[in-house]
């Protein structure tokens, strides 16, 4: 292929100009596909209304899966070129030279297709010496890297839409892509999810072009980042059904058609009406969720099951654990969080290994001052769990975890028996802002905790282990708030 030629592709694939909003990236797939919302407004939210928030899990995730691919690939083609640039044209470039070039393997390559408006990274191409195509008697094909046990459909789209880009720059369209899995190598027929990918790039283009809005999620998490906090306001503002607990999108769809859009529809439209319309239990946890909300008052489910018992010693408790998101590390509890009532302060067992985990239970054991007289609140079934699974891989400790584990009462199960909320769900990040307590940090939430804690082990920066431990307080005290408010509520009683 002459310069000429290599000119003439790039002219043709970038149709003079680069990757821009109006262009789909390949890695976008999985945000198309499950968070279709924020894609709506990254086109036609106001630009202001923007909050950027940063994904430091992610991130992390994402830098460590780049190193153990990279070494893996150095490793298995020791001619592989790995292209660079200081923007995405010259990348785009050095990939059409390297493919013109005939290396045996291009790594970090950029391909675009933009008179189709779709463009992507790829994770390697590998030289086969069959088959024609515009750069001679060979062809690349598509190997890509993904820690993650399970080939998953959004991944399987991308790597599909990217093998076709790959089809249009090389004239040449393999017939599947290889994706090399955690323990396993799959391989990704093209022609399997041609008809798909069609449909997701026209729902994409729907979305762009403002012939579709798609719904958002439930708040907290309406929208991803940056649209998160607009997502949240908006659904809040609207009184969007998303508002209400334990709905799906065709029941929220059933809803609609029958003149019910908000929440204050839902709570003028009475309960015979709703039954109607919904299968128990959603027509009535639908009417008393929205009657929570037009009254902005915790509404009585059923009696009995709050407030829950107290004790001599009343204790809130909280667990952070590491992900595996690293190459040799395991998912561990790293910190064991209280909220100590009588005392009014805030405990904290921290295990820097997974062999000081266990350590930490005896610590979190030995704080108990009389397990006859002592109350562990949680929020939700999780610590309970870890707790009973830990008893099993631990037989000396087992007596002690068996002991914690009695004590414990789930506070979202009481408090979910007893009421209707004016939340969009009964998890604690919904339902603790719904009565006026609020996490002191913008910057650090479960996921971020664990890139923090990670951090702390490699410089021993306190500052780092404090941010952790805010957060974990923070989570501890929310119950506790949660707890006392609701026992200062007027909650009305309108099942009467």
């Amino acid at each position: 292929m002459t310069e000429q030629d290599l000119q003439t592709l790039f002219n043709t694939l970038s149709d003079g100009r680069t990757p821009g909003r109006q262009d789909f990236n390949a890695s976008r797939m999985y945000t198309l596909l499950e968070d279709p919302f924020s894609v709506w407004c990254s086109f036609h939210a106001p630009r202001e209304e923007a909050v950027p928030e940063a994904n430091r899990y992610e991130n992390l995730k994402i830098r460590t899966d780049r190193s153990v691919r990279d070494e893996w690939i150095k490793k298995e083609f020791p001619g592989v070129v790995f292209v660079s640039g200081d923007n995405e044209t010259e990348r785009f470039k050095n990939t059409l030279a390297a493919m013109a070039r005939g290396e045996s393997a291009v790594a970090n390559a950029q391909l675009w297709n933009l008179p189709e408006s779709v463009y992507g990274s790829v994770n390697l191409l590998v030289r086969f010496n069959e088959g024609k195509s515009v750069f001679g008697n060979y062809h690349y094909r598509i190997y890509q890297f993904k820690r993650a046990h399970d080939l998953k459909e959004h991944y399987a789209l991308q790597v599909s839409l990217l093998n076709r880009i790959l089809g249009v720059t090389q004239k040449h369209t393999p017939e599947a892509a290889r994706v090399f899995l955690k323990d396993r190598q799959m391989s990704v027929e093209y022609q399997d999810h041609a008809d798909r990918l069609a449909r997701e790039l026209a729902y994409w283009r729907s979305i762009r072009d403002g012939q579709a809005k798609p719904e958002a999620h439930k708040p907290p998490k309406a929208a991803g980042a940056p649209w998160r906090v607009y997502a949240n306001k908006v659904m809040a503002q609207t009184k969007d059904l998303l508002m209400l607990p334990g709905l799906n999108t065709e029941m929220r769809q059933c809803l609609k058609i029958n003149g019910m859009h908000t929440t204050d529809d839902v709570a003028h439209a009475g309960l015979e009406k709703l039954r109607g319309i919904l299968e128990e239990p959603h027509a009535t946890d639908s009417y008393y969720n929205a009657q929570a909300y037009l009254h902005n008052k915790p509404i009585l489910r059923e009696a009995g099951h709050f407030p829950p018992p107290q004790k001599k010693y009343n204790l809130y408790f909280d667990f952070e654990a590491t992900e595996t998101f690293t190459k040799d590390n395991v998912s561990f509890v790293y910190l064991i969080g209280i909220w100590d009532k009588e005392e009014d302060k805030y405990v904290s067992f921290v295990a820097k290994t997974p062999e000081e985990e266990i350590k930490i239970f005896e610590q979190f054991y030995d704080y108990i001052k009389d397990f006859k007289d002592t109350a562990l609140y949680h929020w939700t079934e999780y610590e309970v769990k870890k707790m009973k699974n830990l008893a099993d891989k631990n037989p000396q400790d087992s007596a002690k975890l068996k002991a914690l584990c009695s004590i414990c009462y789930d506070l979202k199960v009481a408090v979910n028996k007893a009421f209707y909320l004016p939340a969009p769900s009964f998890s604690l990040k919904a339902a603790a802002p719904a009565f006026g307590f609020n996490w002191r940090q913008d910057d650090c939430g479960a996921m971020d905790s664990m890139v923090y804690f990670t951090s702390w082990l490699k410089t021993g920066n306190d500052e780092l282990l404090n941010k952790v431990l805010m957060y974990n307080e923070d989570d501890c005290k929310a119950m506790l708030d949660l707890e006392n408010k609701l026992k200062a509520a007027e909650v009305l009683n309108l099942k009467k």
